[in-house]
This record gives structure tokens, sequence and C-alpha cells, in this order.
């Protein structure tokens, strides 16, 4: 059998080519036969049925001598393909060439099934009523409290210390909101204390102090320096209280403060236990699979963010595009307080940060270093997360790594000094990088030290003062902010102050003003309950 010049066409059937006479397999047509007249497709020409017979002769050279063999395994051949197409269809029995016998019509569906069907959803429609009114009406708290865990509208995060789920709530209580306010109070108090309109004798030796500080800055630097288009004020912590920095030209030249790139991940990493894993090391960044230990600690971010704000930096911190969808479809929070990280992420504090590009090789650590060093930052990350062997240098900014330190109370009081002390190996004698080196641009040529990266004293104040609406203010924040107000107050600059103006002072007043004791003891309580 002539195997070389067959082939298979669309409809399983054998075709041959090469060939000018395939095999008839029996029936012999004329092919001597003269043409008619009009051509091959006369009339003439057309074969007559009665000459169409088969004939068995073996002297006729086109019948092959095995023609029922070769018919047979082409009958074979046939079966064969169709036998594989349809153990294909059968893998996929939905599919448009196989219909599956279950797959019938609607109207094929008997109409007792239907009503067994309605039947039985009406059941269930009955019972999950019933359960919901069980639980309107549970009394226990335990009960209630899982019942408000298990309902789709509440959002939860995972808390070892509350065993099991914590509901978060989208807006500050009543107390909480009282707590708040009353710090604020106690700063505007000192703010406006030497305002016409509520002008307040009643000061302490420090106060008086801090009062002749301020106006002794005023009038070094002039009253019309503190107006709109007027770079941060720095504030040095070095003493307490502590101290205005003045930014203006001078003896030194005008001083450009570096901006300031937090990692997220590291102050997540430097809340956690020293046995815990570090969280994001050795895993993709964009990983979307909710892990308890990423769990971001809200109020730890938010003190570093306001501790460099007060210095006068620009500030940003950096996530990764983990937290971007921070409330999973199950209604699970990555991170511990909703109300301040929404707000964070209005105000431009908080920006996630992506592997546009696909990259196989990238790196969080080295992603984020990479930013710092192209901007000239002052970066807030953690020493862990390095993974070069070789010694720093620490001339690049990515290498001189300010690393927070928190002490796990519920308070999470954090400790963070921007000085460097090193161990020079050439002369094995320690080295310090100061806070000013740290913090400043040391060439004024430098190109990153652009007025772009620089925050301005209106949005610094700004800032401040939608910061103090999330949560009460730390001691050593509550001072410098103090000073910070009554200086734009004094100095009658004129900004706006969110939340922290004249007005809400005053109305502050009539709340706590008289019942100023009561307010604090309903503070140390509430400190106390949680």
């Amino acid at each position: 059998m002539d195997y070389l010049n067959q082939m298979i066409d669309e409809n399983e059937d054998i075709v041959y080519r090469n060939r000018i006479n395939p095999p008839s397999y029996g029936r012999v047509f004329p092919t001597t036969q003269s043409q008619g007249p009009a051509g091959p497709s006369s009339s003439s020409n057309r074969r007559n049925p009665e000459e169409e017979r088969p004939i068995h002769s073996a002297e006729n050279r086109d019948i092959p001598l095995n023609a029922q063999a070769e018919w047979d395994l082409n009958d074979a051949l046939r079966a064969s393909i169709s036998k594989k197409q349809r153990n294909q269809n059968s893998r996929n029995p939905r599919s448009s060439r196989y219909r599956h016998e279950d797959d019938g019509d609607e109207e094929d569906v008997p109409q007792a099934k239907w009503n067994k069907l309605e039947a039985d959803l009406k059941e269930l429609s009955i019972f999950l009523k019933s359960q919901q009114a069980e639980k309107a009406l549970e009394t226990r708290p335990d009960k209630k409290y899982r019942n408000l865990v298990e309902s789709e509208k509440s959002i939860k995060i995972f808390s070892k210390k509350d065993s099991g789920y914590r509901i978060l709530q989208e807006q500050r209580s009543e107390k909480e909101q009282l707590e708040i306010d009353f710090s604020n109070f106690e700063m505007l108090k000192f703010a406006f204390s030497r305002h016409p309109e509520v002008l307040n004798m009643d000061w302490n030796p420090m106060e008086v102090q801090i009062f002749y500080k301020i106006d002794r800055f005023i009038g070094d630097n002039e009253e019309t320096a503190f107006r709109q288009g007027a770079l941060s004020v720095a504030m040095d912590f070095e003493n307490f209280p502590p101290n205005l920095t003045w930014r203006g030209s001078g003896n030194k030249g005008l001083v450009m403060l570096r901006p300031v790139v937090i990692d997220g991940v590291a102050v997540l990493n430097a809340t956690l236990p020293d046995d815990s894993p570090q969280p994001f090391y050795g895993i993709a960044p964009e990983m979307p699979i909710y892990q308890e230990i990423l769990n971001l600690p809200v109020k730890a971010v938010f003190d570093v963010i306001m501790n460099f704000v007060i210095r006068g930096h620009k500030t940003c911190v950096f996530l990764p595009k983990y937290y971007k969808n921070y409330i999973t479809p199950g209604r699970i929070s990555k991170v511990d307080d909703l109300v301040v990280f929404r707000k964070l992420i209005d105000l431009g504090l908080i920006k996630f940060l992506e592997n546009r590009e696909g990259r196989e090789s990238w790196n969080w650590f080295l992603e984020i270093s990479r930013i710092v060093d192209q901007t000239g930052s002052v970066f807030v990350s953690s020493l862990e997360y390095r993974r070069k062997p070789e010694d720093q240098k620490y001339e690049k900014p990515s290498d001189r790594i300010i690393q927070p330190i928190f002490w796990n109370t519920f308070d999470r009081v954090m400790v963070l000094e921007p000085s460097i002390r090193y161990k020079d190996e050439n002369d094995n004698s320690f080295r310090t990088i100061t806070a000013e080196q740290v913090l400043q641009f040391a060439e004024p040529d430098d190109e990153r030290a652009q007025l772009g990266e620089q925050l301005y004293l209106d949005k610094q104040i700004e800032l401040i003062c939608h910061l103090c609406q999330l949560y009460p203010t730390k001691s050593m924040h509550k001072v410098s902010i103090q000073q910070l107000l009554h200086l734009v107050v004094r100095a009658n600059s004129n900004f706006d102050m969110p939340g922290m103006n004249l007005e809400t002072y005053l109305g502050m007043c009539e709340r706590f003003g008289n019942h100023q004791n009561d307010a604090e003891d309903c503070v140390d309580d509430n400190n106390s309950n949680v």
C-alpha cells in the first residue's frame, strides 16, 4: 500500500497525493473514450452506468490485487481516528463537540424537581433568619462578641493578646476621642496662652522660660520670616525642653534638611519579639496571602512619622503592595488601626512600592535603599535586612541606617537616636557620625538638596495639627508641638491649623475649662482600663 502518498482529510477520509489515478478498488472508469465536441464536460463524455460495472479481469492494471484488504485497512484507520477524537471530547464532557447525557435544557427538568429546590431554599432561608433572630436576642457577652466577629459587616484582626480575633472600629469611640481632645486642649492652652482673646497668666517656671526663648527666636529672625513660603522650623532634641532651630540663611547659609524615607517593614520588625522571623525577608513583598505576623502596628509607624515631622523633615513611609488592599475579602484587616492608617494614606505620608517590572531579582530592602541613595534621604530601617557581609563605609545615605527601638509595652515607647557610632577597623577606634551629618545635606551644592524635597512651615503646622487628631500626644512630642504652635500664633503667621485653631480651643475651654479635674480623672480611668 502506498502510505507515502496518502493523507487524511478533514472528513477523516483517506485522500491521495502525487497520483494521477487513485485506486478505484474494483471500479474501472473508461479513460480512452473520445471527448465530445463540447469538451470534457460534454454530455457525450458522461459515463454510462452500464459501463461502470466492476471488471474483475486480471488483465486490468488499475485494479490492485489486494484491493479488499486495503479497503478494510482504511476502514480500520478511520475508526481509530474517530475513537481518538471521541476520547478527547470525553475529557471535557461539556465541550461543544460532545454533549453530555445529563446536559438537558431547563425545559427537560421535571417540574417536581423545581418544586423540591424551591422548598429547600425556603427552608434554608427560614433557618438562617431564625439564627439571626437568636443572635440578636443573645445576652451573654462572650457569645455577643463572637456573633459580632462572625458578622460579615465586622472588620477584625487576629491578635494573640486578645486570644483570637479583635473587632476594629472605623471611627474613634467616645472615650478615645475624649482622651485625644483633652491632650490637644493642654497643648492649645499653652499655644494661645498669650493670645489677646484668652490671655492666661497661670504659667509655671518652665513655661516662662519657653516663652522667653520663643520671643528671642522671633526677634532674631524677624516676625515676617514666619509667613507663607518659609521653610519648616527644626526641633533640636539634644536638650529638654527641645529648642527651636532656624534654617534660614546666615553665617552657615541655608540649612537643607534631608527628606526621610521610613521602611515600614523594618518598623514592623522592630516591634516583634527577638525570636520572631523577619517579615518579608526572602518573601515576595507582593505576596497576597494573609499572615498574622505581618499585621502592621500603626501606632509605631505613627510615632516615627511624628518624630521627623516635628524635626522639620519631609517624611514618607514605604510599604509593600501587600498592605495596599489592607482588608481581605473575608473582612480581616492587615493593620491594627483603620482610622489612623487611612488618614496617613490621605495625608500622603504612606506610599506603596510595587514591582512594576516583574523582575525576579526584585528585593524589598535593595529597592528602598536605591530610593534613599537617589534622593539623599535619611534612612529609617533595620540592620538585620542588610545582606552584605562586608564592612560598611557609612558614605552613602543607605549605609547610615537609623533603627527605631520600641519597648514592647502597650504604649510602645520609642527610642530613636539619629547619630551613628561605629568602630573603625583601621585604627580600632570608635567614630561618630553626628545627627547633623545624618539629618542635613553636608554639601550646599548637592544636586539632591532640592527645594521640592523640603518641608515648608505652613505644611509642617498643618500636618502636625492633623496628626494630633489621631492619638494622644506623648510628653516629648507635646512639648515640641506646644512651642511650634505658640511660635506661629505669636508671629501672626495666619496658617491653617485644622482642629487646633482658636475657635477649637474656645470650644474646648467650655468643655474642659470648668471641669478640668473631672476630665483628667476620666482620662486616667481610660488609661487604667486599657
